[in-house]
């Protein structure tokens, strides 16, 4: 059996599909639908912004910690759970039943009764979610065939960046039109066909029969965390989503007092950064091409030219557009650079590996809204963030295994 035999169904081992133009067709499908996936998915992480007022109404103090906080401390904490289950169990084992667990969950919330069920059932939700996130990753770098394996890594990360705008629109849009709970029971009806199609198109990648055991899987994080060639790429991708969120929270307060802009045109300044993400689907080419290091360290320093750009141009509502794009650029070449990167140095342990990159990431998201409590000003704060990728770049340019 070789190590793409079963990963699609109906796959043919003849001359032709081995050709590019059948390996694009084989890959198309299923690489759609993984994107798909990935985008609904990461949009329940950012749907919380624009409800945090409409629940409040309903059910008054504490909604930003039900919404926000339970589900981004529980997402981050499945990383470390999936990552190691998966890498002993399999990647479909755990992506269909995921996916179908967070619809229930998701189903659940559009009927929750109370914000205590809703605290709960959001945590069970990112918990769930989780398990998709890590797991894709890991199962793209292991089931497409070796060209397209960059560039699947990049759809993805695109995915995963453009939901944090479009799960903003799409919860505003729901939530005005509809009510609240109409926000996640649509998005319970999408994830139970998201579960039927990943069923469908998705085959168990081939992977070599090993005995460790659950116990030995998760004692490998502590292994994988101190060795050096991965610990500094993992130090560094703190940085690129801390900076990332910090400047969106940051924006629109800029907006409102610099410019005097009500919320829907700060969100279609939003809305500017979008034709960045675009620019992930091409760094997955490029990691092909001049490796995943480089690429990583040009998306660091693409993103902190972004932000000293927006610094400098405070005062230009158009050059604040244009330069938040440049600051979405980098972040899309960076984060499936860096994904690449602990993917392919940590070996057997891919799920796990990433499951810390994924943790160490979104931790630093979670630490972004944080940074407006300091005394720097929009401008200081942007030039800290600058200098903070600066660092990141210096991180992965110097984590080459030593021999």
């Amino acid at each position: 059996m070789t190590p793409q035999s079963d990963v699609l169904p109906a796959r043919s081992t003849s001359r032709g599909d081995r050709e590019v133009g059948g390996e694009r067709s084989s890959v198309a499908v299923p690489l759609t639908v993984m994107v798909t996936c990935a985008l609904l998915v990461l949009m329940q992480l950012y749907l919380a912004i624009p409800l945090v007022p409409v629940l409040s109404e309903e059910f008054g103090a504490g909604v930003s910690a039900a919404l926000a906080t339970a589900y981004g401390l529980a997402y981050a904490l499945g990383f470390l759970v999936w990552g190691p289950i998966s890498d002993r169990y399999g990647r479909k084992v755990i992506l269909v039943p995921g996916m179908l667990a967070l619809a229930v969950a998701t189903g659940l919330l559009a009927v929750a009764p109370s914000l205590g069920v809703v605290a709960g059932l959001r945590a069970v939700q990112g918990f769930v979610a989780a398990s998709f996130a890590v797991v894709i990753l890991a199962y793209v770098g292991e089931a497409l065939p070796p060209r397209w394996r960059t560039t699947g890594i990049g759809a993805i990360s695109t995915a995963f960046l453009v939901a944090g705008i479009v799960g903003q629109v799409y919860a505003q849009v729901v939530a005005l039109s509809l009510g609240w709970r109409w926000v996640f029971g649509l998005a319970a009806a999408a994830f139970a066909l998201a579960a039927a199609g990943l069923g469908t198109v998705l085959g168990e990648p081939y992977r070599a029969a090993t005995s460790t055991t659950l116990v030995q899987r998760f004692a490998q994080l502590r292994s994988l965390v101190v060795r050096r060639e991965l610990a500094l790429p993992y130090a560094a991708s703190f940085t690129i989503l801390l900076a990332f969120v910090a400047m969106y929270a940051a924006l629109g307060p800029q907006l409102q007092e610099q410019f005097g802009l009500d919320p829907n045109a700060i969100l279609l300044v939003r809305l500017a950064g979008l034709p960045g993400m675009a620019l992930a689907p091409v760094a997955g080419a490029l990691i092909g091409r001049v490796g995943p290091v480089r690429v990583a360290v040009a998306g660091f320093l693409l993103a902190a030219l972004g932000l000293m750009g927006e610094a400098l141009a405070a005062e230009s509502l158009w050059a604040l557009a244009v330069t938040s794009a440049v600051l979405v650029a980098g972040t899309a070449t960076t984060v499936p650079a860096l994904i690449t990167l602990v993917g392919s140095r940590a070996g057997k342990a891919r799920a796990s590996s990433t499951g810390i990159y994924g943790f160490v990431l979104f931790a630093g998201a979670s630490v972004g809204p944080l940074t407006l409590g300091l005394p720097l000003g929009f401008t200081g704060l942007l030039l800290a963030l600058a200098a903070l990728l600066l660092g990141g770049a210096a991180l992965v340019a110097t984590s080459a295994p030593r021999t």
